[in-house]
């Protein structure tokens, strides 16, 4: 049995393949109004909810001109049109199946609003894995703030210690570890270097890698050991 109790999931970017999508939306969404985002921009919000993001780009660029809630509406319906073009990331399913078993709880704490998790967990049937679900929607202080993992766990009645948090951008990585889990950074979005000076304890290419280091019991203690070490 692994040492830790439950897995706590990001979602873009970990489970399913859909920042650059999301990306695209908001683009197309402030394009219509003269603004091309940076980047730089996107890569600094990542992991945070898009209604962050139009907020700073609504002040930054039109003073505050224009309504969040139309701005994210505008991004929602771009999105939308390309929704059946997200895919899982490779391995996430599989790891999915394979390890809810080793597992008493599996949570998801993610920034995406709730109608696109659902969109995408009934397309991919994944409603059956999940005990809590933690969405933008869910929380006043997303990430980086550590609110979502600490409602993640609230949720399924465990403490922040007992979860091992998976993310693949350094804010969802400061919110798994200012919620006092242990995370592991998944390299789907960011190099490895990135992650761990974010503070990921552990870094993975790949589910495989992870699932070597958290469904083999000695593995997991091995693991449980290095992340206690740092």
């Amino acid at each position: 049995m692994p040492v830790f109790q439950a897995i706590l999931f990001d979602f873009d970017g970990v489970i399913i393949d859909s920042e650059a999508l999301h990306n695209a939306a908001v683009a197309a969404a402030v394009a219509r109004r003269g603004v091309s985002v940076p980047d730089a921009l996107f890569e600094e919000f990542m992991g945070t909810p898009d209604a962050a993001l139009l907020d700073y780009i609504n002040r930054r660029y039109w003073g505050g001109r224009y309504s969040v809630e139309e701005l994210l509406a505008e991004k929602q319906a771009a999105f939308l049109e390309v929704a059946d073009q997200v895919r899982p990331i490779p391995g996430a399913l599989e790891f999915i199946q394979k390890a809810r078993p080793h597992f008493r709880s599996f949570a998801l704490a993610t920034s995406a609003l709730r109608a696109n998790q659902q969109l995408i967990f009934d397309r991919l049937d994944l409603h059956r894995f999940f005990d809590a679900v933690v969405t933008a929607d869910d929380v006043a202080r997303p990430k980086p703030a550590p609110e979502p993992y600490l409602l993640a766990a609230e949720r399924i009645g465990l403490p922040t210690g007992a979860c091992v948090v998976i993310e693949d951008s350094l804010n969802g990585v400061r919110a798994g570890k200012g919620a006092g889990c242990q995370v592991i950074g998944l390299t789907t979005s960011l190099c490895a270097a990135q992650l761990t000076e974010a503070g990921a304890d552990l870094v993975c290419t790949s589910f495989e890698e992870i699932a070597a280091h958290l469904l083999r019991p000695s593995s997991s203690r091995e693991l449980q050991s290095l992340l206690e070490d740092r």
